[in-house]
């Protein structure tokens, strides 16, 4: 049986309710590759994502509630996972599909786990960042 590979899709993540939206805020501006503190100051990244994600929150609600109550992304990854799955395996590739989101569920993290539960030797990782990002790349 030949091994099976792994493909992770990486993506920022989005709240998935209106209740959702400052605890992500939150993991976004918690995040030293998107707000860098210098020196000392890195002791406030913390409290200032707190500061930050709720002041933000009722504004980017009202966005997420104009479409629909969340963020279609990861309904929309998922979507990309299933169909990449499907499009491997129809060329006979054994491959199981993962979906990692930086801020929100599932966490890259968490998803990493299950890789390595399940066995995964091979992986293939493909961000889906929409932009040039120093999270993406971790340069700046």
């Amino acid at each position: 049986m030949e091994e099976k590979i792994g493909v992770l899709l990486l993506n920022l993540g989005g709240p998935e309710t209106l209740k959702d939206v400052q605890p992500f805020l939150y993991n976004l501006f918690a995040d030293l590759d998107i707000i860098r503190l210098p020196g000392l100051f890195k002791l406030l990244q913390r409290p200032l994502a707190k500061l930050i994600s709720v002041l933000r929150a009722p504004k980017s609600e009202e966005g997420y509630a104009a479409i629909g109550g969340g963020s279609p992304l990861r309904k929309i990854t998922d979507e990309q996972a299933n169909a990449l799955r499907m499009a491997l395996e129809a060329n006979n590739v054994n491959v199981s599909v993962y979906v990692g989101m930086r801020y929100w569920y599932s966490f890259t993290e968490e998803v990493i786990e299950q890789i390595k539960l399940d066995r995964i030797k091979k992986l293939v990782v493909l961000p889906l960042y929409p932009q040039f990002s120093i999270s993406t790349t971790g340069r700046d």
